[in-house]
């Protein structure tokens, strides 16, 4: 497949991948990865907000940066460039997005290679899981969460099984824990088993996830999930405290779901 490069001009603000090409006494020129390999350029002043001794502390030839997009004068070809004004962040979020875009790309050379596709029904692929998700990336994501995301993608029946095959191999999707508290309380003489067989509860509602309890302070415990997204944490985190509670009141007990720490004082 061919690069995903593009012919138009980037957007002032924008943030792109670029390769030092020169350096030169007041700066440096930048070949934009991204399109077509224009050429933008680095002015002394946009490299670091500290005095630049020497510009070949902060680039070389041949090095990708991240850049922000200060101006774009098409009709001239002009593209300037900032380096100083890139934080952290916002590095780290471009290099992953740009990693996932080339990962994403790799996976449908595979597919191509494995059913022996043509490059414009590799390209329709890439369009219509594009079309249905955010990108081609949130697309494959999707999938490898939720298998049942497949059946929304418009494309040959036969080609679906083992495209769902190669992307839940390829990605594993992040897992995100959250945390609730819950509140229990049982004056019966047994009160004490009940409520460990209530914490049991909460432990136990679901086996293929990870539901841990621990002890904060009487009455209360600390509920903590990991799930695949956060629509499924937050689902076992209320059902299971929802369950913890439900048991300990056929014994006269009682309990209550906070879902943060400061709502039990507010309470």
């Amino acid at each position: 497949m061919a690069e995903n490069v593009r012919e138009e001009y980037p957007e002032g603000g924008e943030l792109i991948i670029g390769t030092v090409d020169s350096i030169f006494r007041q700066g440096a020129f930048i070949s934009l990865d991204e399109y077509g390999n224009k050429r933008g350029m680095l002015h002394l002043s946009e490299i670091s907000p500290k005095w630049v001794r020497n510009i070949r502390d902060y680039v070389r030839e041949g090095q990708k940066v991240v850049l922000v997009v200060l101006k774009v004068n098409p009709s001239r070809g002009h593209i300037d460039l900032s380096l100083r004004r890139v934080t952290d962040a916002q590095r780290k979020e471009k290099l992953q997005e740009v990693k996932q875009k080339q990962r994403s790309k790799k996976l449908l050379e595979l597919l191509a290679k494995e059913l022996k596709l043509s490059a414009e029904e590799m390209v329709s692929i890439k369009m219509e899981v594009e079309n249905k998700f955010d990108s081609l990336y949130a697309g494959l994501e999707a999938v490898a969460s939720d298998s049942s995301n497949m059946d929304k993608l418009d494309i040959t029946k036969e080609w679906k099984p083992p495209f769902l095959e190669l992307i839940q191999n390829s990605i594993k999707t992040p897992l995100v824990d959250i945390t609730g508290y819950v509140s229990l309380r049982c004056f019966e003489e047994d009160g004490i088993e009940r409520i460990r067989e209530s914490l049991k509860k909460i432990k136990d509602y679901d086996p293929e996830h990870n539901i841990d309890v621990a002890y904060v302070s009487a009455p209360l415990y600390r509920i903590t999930v990991v799930a695949k997204d956060y629509k499924s944490a937050e689902r076992l985190l209320r059902n299971s405290a929802e369950e913890s509670i439900t048991y300990l009141n056929r014994y006269n007990g009682s309990g209550e779901f906070y879902r943060k720490l400061a709502d039990t004082v507010e309470k």
